[in-house]
């Protein structure tokens, strides 16, 4: 570079600095030149963005030369941007930045945003204050900013490397008073958070690893960005399905569980997490108009997981158990178990030619039991969870118990029998109660007036009213053959 000023009778100006930046930094193929010349020569000259300007035609020293050029040497290497300057804004703050995390993204912000929204919204009935969870927190960011805005969290902060909760014990140093409200704890997901905070978290928060190995991702991504904060698994999904299936029970009933994901994954886990039991879910875009954000709420009315755990070892065990839906209580046997169907049938006392409905988790499950057209998947993204039963024809032939080749398929909208199908298979769905006879509301007393030995009585009582509208979608067109609570209307 152009000599500074004090070693030569030629005086190197801020301006001039910055345009020898970015020349070499366009030389070396590096297509945002122009920002990270502008964001280095601020850097090493301490002048901030609106004031650049205005010291353009001011000398520069040795020392400054001296480190713009070990940072634009850097830069043009391919180093990223944030790692060369070594901080980096999120939110409110400015993050110390290096390679022990990933670099803090906009989309990330919009997800801390959201789970900063969802805990505004509760604090004022928070007498006790906010319990919340940032998983693999790298930098801290998503952690830090909550502690910052919403004075009644408590935060904790994990993450598997030793390296980024360093990071992050640094960026923690800075945030002042608020830093009180947040402790780091080292391990591997749920093993790092106290076991006190089981069921007890107000919000569950992540943005985890969502790449593919097959994912084709920038040279500055992929070269320079630890690459165990990136990869999950074969397909991208294994710490996505590790933060649901286990996130539900660390939340309180009412609490929610945040996750940023890969634009193409945002369905796939919405999905997943109606499935095991969440409702309220959402999917939501980041800035760039791109579906990265999942939230889903644990019910309100959530059963003890006692019960629950006993009707998932009861249904395994091929016995029977009678549950409260939002219908009617049903009686439910795993749908994989004939000697169990068929018990269920004998304790009904219905004819064996008589199809019972199946009830599912979620359009997943459905999908390994029957076809569904385009028609049924608009009926189910309209109505499930919820009150419809669909008539598609079955995938593996005729039916071991009734012997038809279709079968009828729900998705219940009780959150925890959702999480109990998810867990045990597909279960069937009739209403407990003899053939024919009305059913009792409770669930213990509708499993008093069936005729067999039910393994397990699910505590609460139905709200009954009318029972699952049922649509046949077999044929060339939609045919209604029960309307239930639903209403469907069929052209």
């Amino acid at each position: 570079m152009t000599q500074p000023e004090g070693e030569s009778n030629e005086i190197l100006t801020v301006s001039q600095l910055h345009n020898e930046v970015a020349e070499q930094l366009l030389a070396a193929g590096i297509e945002d030149y122009e920002i990270s010349a502008r964001r280095i020569v601020e850097e090493a000259t301490g002048t901030g963005f609106d004031l650049l300007p205005l010291e353009e035609r001011k000398p520069v020293t040795r020392r400054v030369v001296s480190r713009v050029d070990a940072m634009s040497q850097r830069r043009a290497s391919g180093e990223p941007l944030q790692y060369v300057i070594g901080s980096w804004g999120f939110r409110r703050l400015d993050l110390a930045v290096d390679s022990r995390a990933l670099i803090p993204r906009p989309e990330t912000e919009v997800v801390a945003g959201f789970g900063i929204d969802v805990l505004q919204q509760m604090s004022d009935s928070a007498e006790n204050g906010l319990l919340v969870a940032d998983m693999g927190t790298g930098t801290g960011a998503i952690a830090l900013s909550i502690a910052q805005e919403v004075p009644q969290a408590r935060v904790y902060a994990t993450d598997k490397s030793e390296e980024a909760l360093a990071l992050a014990r640094s960026n923690l140093a800075g945030l002042g008073t608020d830093a009180a409200r947040v402790s780091l704890h080292h391990g591997d997901w749920f093993a790092a958070l106290p076991k006190e905070l089981f069921g007890q978290l107000d919000l569950l928060i992540s943005n985890p690893p969502y790449i593919s190995p097959a994912d084709d991702l920038p040279k500055v991504v992929k070269d320079w960005e630890p690459r165990t904060a990136l990869i999950a698994g074969e397909d991208g999904f294994a710490y996505l399905d590790v933060l649901t299936q286990y996130g539900r029970n660390w939340l309180r009933p009412g609490g929610w569980l945040v996750l940023e994901c890969g634009s193409n994954q945002a369905q796939r886990l919405s999905e997943l997490a109606i499935a095991r039991g969440f409702d309220a879910t959402q999917i939501g875009q980041d800035l760039s108009g791109a579906w990265r954000l999942v939230a889903a709420r644990r019910p309100l009315d959530d059963v003890d997981p006692s019960d629950l755990e006993a009707a998932t070892d009861a249904l395994k065990a091929g016995a029977l158990v009678v549950a409260p839906t939002d219908t009617l209580p049903g009686l439910l046997a795993k749908y994989d178990d004939t000697e169990a169907v068929e018990a269920s049938y004998e304790a009904k006392q219905r004819p064996r030619n008589q199809p019972v409905p199946i009830l599912v988790s979620g359009i997943l499950q459905a999908e390994e039991l029957v076809d569904l057209d385009q028609r049924s998947r608009e009926l189910i993204e309209e109505h499930w969870p919820g009150a419809l039963t669909i008539v598609a024809k079955r995938r593996h032939g005729a039916d071991p118990v009734h012997g038809g080749n279709t079968l009828g398929v729900r998705c219940p909208n009780p959150g925890w029998l959702r999480l109990l199908i998810d867990q045990s298979g597909p279960v069937t769905g009739s209403s407990a109660n003899l053939h024919g006879v009305d059913t009792m509301l409770n669930a213990h007393e509708a499993a008093a007036s069936l005729d067999g030995e039910v393994g397990h009585v699910v505590e609460g009582t139905s709200e009954g009213g009318l029972a699952s509208t049922v649509v046949d979608a077999t044929g060339d067109s939609l045919i209604v053959l029960r309307q239930g609570s639903v209403e469907i209307r069929c052209d």
